[in-house]
């Protein structure tokens, strides 16, 4: 009788536990996943995704210190003329992010690599550090700022 009651009352307690949690992506993971979405969509030259990461008052410089606005930045992400280089791949290492409320600071090593342009052979790599701000807004990370220096080769 007492191992049936014990049961009994095992069973109930575990009736009035809550489900194990569904893990919810932290922030910061949120963060590296809107940048690599970033990264992904430019890729794919995919202008609407792009579109809603990037924030109307984005500004970005990019390694070469051109400064651009959301409009320059989805202009850049169509697809190239035939024959002229293009980014064909990117890789993030060394990913930091730091929050500060709603707004998050992001820096990572990027490794782009580029189809050959007319007259070259082979894909190029140019490595640069970026510093990417985000801002939390109506229910999604957007990015407000970029900022690439490139990482000169020991010489």
């Amino acid at each position: 009788m007492f191992l049936h009651v014990a049961l009994a009352a095992a069973n109930l307690a575990s009736l009035a536990s809550p489900p194990p949690a569904t893990s919810t992506p932290s922030r910061q993971d949120q963060v590296v996943a809107a940048e690599r979405a970033w990264s992904e969509a430019f890729l794919r030259h995919d202008l609407s995704a792009l579109s809603r990461l990037l924030a109307d008052d984005f500004v970005g410089i990019d390694g070469r210190g051109v400064v651009s606005d959301k409009a320059a930045e989805l202009d850049e992400a169509r697809p190239p003329a035939p024959g002229a280089p293009a980014l064909v791949g990117e890789a993030l290492s060394d990913v930091r992010v730091r929050l500060y409320g709603d707004t998050a600071i992001l820096t990572a090593v990027n490794t782009a690599r580029f189809s050959p342009g007319p007259g070259e052979t082979g894909e190029s790599t140019v490595r640069y550090r970026r510093t990417t701000v985000w801002v939390w807004r109506d229910g999604r990370w957007q990015c407000v700022s970029f900022h690439g220096s490139r990482i000169q080769s020991p010489g």
